[in-house]
């Protein structure tokens, strides 16, 4: 089962000094399950804060990969489903230095979608996978992915959905926020305290995978 997003509508460092992966010839698909953490702020909410009632902790799920010599590719996929979905489609490619698997230019496109407006949106993620030595679901050790939600818009647009009333303009994005998410991958319990991030983060520079250190 893959991971499943929530549209914003409604949805290792090191590991094991000795462990070092070893990259299968052929293509291995995995399933990783963990419990999964989820800090959400959405622009029904003043920019600044967690948006209350939309962060969760230790909810079991799972992911599906597919390892290939030092990929490992999967999707995004999204409840409730939207339309025009491209991009879902993401690589994370092994970094020898940190011993961890990046996430690679995450970017996933949809269209119109209830409580945005006519809008194109623009979902920009980044993030990391660790494991101990080859992934496997019994070497996985913790992940953590950003998720940052954009429409396209002009700057002095007056937007109409239900979800915006709180977009934040991002004069580096060129586009307005209306969503921002962590998520952390753990094998077990969590019992996180994450603020929201101040000063904010942006998806830029993209090697900034793990800007918060989480």
């Amino acid at each position: 089962m893959k991971k499943m997003l929530f549209v914003f509508i409604a949805v290792l460092l090191a590991g094991s000094l000795f462990a070092t992966p070893v990259f299968a010839a052929k293509p291995a698909e995995i399933t990783v399950p963990f419990n999964q953490a989820q800090f959400q702020w959405r622009a029904i909410s003043a920019f600044g804060d967690w948006t209350p009632g939309y962060s969760y902790q230790n909810s079991a799920t799972s992911s599906d990969y597919t390892l290939t010599g030092n990929v490992l590719h999967t999707d995004w996929s999204y409840s409730p489903l939207v339309t025009g979905l491209a991009g879902e489609s993401t690589v994370y490619v092994y970094d020898k230095t940190d011993d961890v698997w990046v996430e690679n230019e995450g970017k996933v496109h949809y269209e119109y979608v209830p409580g945005y407006g006519d809008q194109k949106v623009l979902n920009i993620f980044r993030g990391y996978l660790e494991f101990d030595g080859t992934p496997s679901a019994d070497s996985f050790v913790h992940g953590v992915a950003y998720q940052w939600v954009y429409i396209f818009a002009p700057k002095d647009a007056t937007l109409t959905g239900s979800y915006t009333v709180n977009a934040h303009w991002d004069d580096t994005i060129n586009a307005w926020l209306v969503g921002f998410s962590i998520y952390l991958w753990d094998t077990g319990a969590q019992s996180y305290t994450t603020p929201f991030p101040d000063p904010f983060i942006e998806p830029v520079p993209a090697n900034a995978y793990n800007p918060l250190g989480l």
